[in-house]
């Protein structure tokens, strides 16, 4: 059962061998790890710091951090749930196998992905009709996601890309069925748009999910179960999913300037069943004061929106190869560290008057 996972983390490492770079292998409780110097040497970082247990990676345009016993893998300050945790073993710090061949390499070397850009984006407006999934006094999850969905149509219409919706109006669709119509589309990438609910009142900010690869389990459980080893159609486009959430959550943090909750994994079923790479992006929590407020904004949404255009753009240039080589899917200047450089993606918070500078074509 687990035979195609592991062939397909394999063949990251045997394409690395027959490059001249020789991986170590460790096993430790059944799993398969590699030392993180064996990362910082292949992809050429400059500098290594391991003190207290944490990673410190440098590079002329790339730095990497993590820590031992820790899920958290930061790329150019961008936030990444790993599969599993950094561990140290026999005092080497060690990195999944899994997490190297289905995260890290697709994001940093995305132009290695056997795909082409695309010019068709399906986008999944969440919930809808009697469904009307997270609740607030200032609205619905179902209402504020179809306004944002209906923004990004104009923005990407504009800039020339062939749009479909899942549903375009305040209507009950079958995730089965949302997955089934993406699937008549060609060329094509996924978008679906959801906004959070927690137990807590101090939960908020922005995560993104990609589809979790076949063997491990999604961010939200602890251990693996019999499930996370039951094919999925949207595996076959793991490298695709990856680099595609990376790009999309990277505008998100840009434009928005909010908390980062991470890049995250999960088998949703629009995201299991889909034939072309899917993301699902949580654009804030209805449950958190300061997240309610933004998202009834509707410049808010409208950044959103501009968001999704920008992680599009982002996600073709990565993968035009012959075009850029090179191009990494995080940079220097992607993370919420950086400042805006642009109008539409200044700092903006509707708590604090006159903090932004209006994005262009902001609809009433």
């Amino acid at each position: 059962m687990r035979g195609g996972w592991v062939c397909t983390s394999l063949l990251f490492l045997l394409a690395c061998n027959a490059l001249g770079f020789d991986w170590t292998l460790i096993k430790h409780d059944g799993r398969d790890y590699v030392p993180v110097e064996d990362v910082a040497k292949f992809y050429s970082f400059t500098q290594a710091d391991y003190a207290n247990d944490t990673v410190n990676l440098e590079g002329a345009t790339l730095r990497m951090q993590g820590a031992v016993n820790a899920r958290e893998l930061y790329l150019n300050g961008l936030k990444f749930i790993l599969s599993f945790p950094i561990i140290k073993v026999d005092n080497k710090i060690l990195m999944s196998r899994m997490d190297l061949s289905k995260l890290v390499e697709p994001v940093l070397r995305p132009a290695k992905i056997s795909t082409a850009p695309v010019h068709t984006v399906v986008l999944d407006a969440g919930h809808g009709g009697y469904d009307q999934g997270a609740f607030s006094i200032l609205g619905n999850e179902k209402d504020f996601a179809l306004d944002v969905v209906e923004r990004a149509r104009d923005l990407l219409t504009k800039a020339g890309f062939n749009v479909r919706l899942t549903r375009s109006a305040d209507v009950f669709v079958r995730l089965e069925d949302r997955a089934a119509f993406t699937n008549r589309q060609s060329n094509a990438i996924f978008v679906s748009v959801h906004f959070n609910a927690g137990a807590r009142e101090d939960a908020g900010g922005v995560e993104t999910y990609s589809l979790a690869p076949r063997g491990v389990p999604s961010t939200n459980n602890a251990n693996v179960s019999l499930v996370d080893f039951q094919p999925c159609i949207g595996n076959l486009r793991d490298p695709e999913n990856i680099a595609l959430a990376t790009a999309m959550h990277a505008a998100l943090i840009t434009k928005l300037r909010v908390s980062d909750r991470g890049i995250k994994r999960a088998r949703f079923i629009v995201l299991r069943d889909c034939n072309i790479p899917a993301v699902l992006i949580e654009g804030g929590f209805l449950t958190n004061a300061q997240d309610r407020v933004r998202i009834a904004t509707p410049i808010y949404r409208q950044m959103l929106a501009q968001a999704i255009l920008q992680g599009v753009l982002s996600y073709n240039r990565a993968v035009r190869r012959h075009e850029a080589p090179d191009q990494m899917m995080v940079r220097r200047g992607d993370s919420s560290e950086q400042p805006a450089t642009d109008p539409g993606a200044s700092v903006w918070d509707p708590l604090r008057p006159n903090a932004y500078t209006l994005p262009e074509d902001v609809r009433k």
